[in-house]
């Protein structure tokens, strides 16, 4: 998640836990998603990393004054991979923030170029009270960046005693209507569809008009609920079903303020608020 608002993302996050030390990485690939998110394969110069799923990068980009946050979008066993490892990022467009802006501009401009991150956050699978029996992911928009880290982590087999997983992606619809180009749809729906991750995909979808229809449609070989329309508490409370009180299960919610304020207030009554766990970058 691109850093937004007055504050620098190294002012809003002085209270959160960072690493000491600094990596060098080189911009090695910049791919395009769709018309608004670029994912950015950052290889390890210096390294290998060691991250939990769902942490951000502090990101010094040469020539801009103030540091980026970014959320890390590959798995941590990317970051030790032998012998290239390496880390991964997705940034939607913002001009108004200067490290975001930077990195969308032309690529024959930034590719190979070197920057420094560090790993902070605390906003991590699995919990700190241990890995969960029922996995809820809450995304809206670039808000999947942390989940896809940590479904990632889960199908490699670091979550063993993960039985069910839950996937609600809300997202609006790429310009040019394929589903298949919102952002990290294509690496969910393979993982579930693989086998490697059990439990079900939804996706909620706006557009203009007609552009979606209602229904059940394979991608990947998984079976994706597709809705029309907006997220709401009560697909939450479905996907969550009878396990409201269990321990072992957890629920991340991660995207735009207004969604995520509003789901995580909500859910506070239907079970308990340690279960609920969510990044807030504003």
């Amino acid at each position: 998640m691109a850093a937004k608002g007055r504050e620098g993302h190294l002012e809003r996050t002085a209270g959160e836990p960072r690493d000491a030390d600094l990596h060098e990485v080189r911009l090695g690939r910049i791919d395009q998603v769709n018309e608004r998110v670029r994912l950015f394969r950052l290889d390890l110069v210096s390294g290998p990393a060691k991250f939990l799923p769902g942490q951000w990068l502090d990101t010094y980009i040469p020539g801009v004054a103030k540091a980026g946050g970014f959320t890390i979008t590959s798995a941590p066993s990317a970051a030790l991979a032998n012998p290239e490892p390496y880390l991964e990022l997705a940034v939607q467009e913002s001009p108004d923030n200067e490290p975001a802006a930077w990195l969308w501009r032309p690529v024959d401009e930034i590719l190979g170029e070197t920057l420094r991150v560090r790993v902070g956050g605390k906003f991590v699978f699995p919990p700190g009270d241990g890995v969960p029996n029922k996995v809820v992911f809450v995304a809206g928009g670039v808000g999947v960046n942390p989940l896809i880290s940590m479904l990632s982590y889960i199908a490699e087999g670091h979550g063993r005693g993960v039985g069910d997983v839950r996937f609600l992606y809300a997202s609006k619809l790429p310009r040019n209507g394929k589903l298949l180009d919102i952002v990290f749809l294509d690496r969910i729906t393979g993982l579930f569809g693989e086998g490697k991750v059990k439990g079900e995909v939804k996706l909620y979808v706006t557009a203009a008009g007609d552009a979606v229809s209602q229904g059940t449609t394979s991608i990947n070989g998984a079976q994706v609920q597709v809705q029309p329309r907006r997220l709401t508490l009560a697909d939450v409370e479905a996907a969550i079903g009878e396990h409201r009180q269990d321990q072992g299960t957890v629920v991340y919610v991660c995207g735009p303020p207004t969604m995520t304020d509003e789901l995580v207030e909500k859910l506070g009554p239907v079970m308990d608020p340690r279960r609920v766990l969510t990044e807030r970058w504003w």
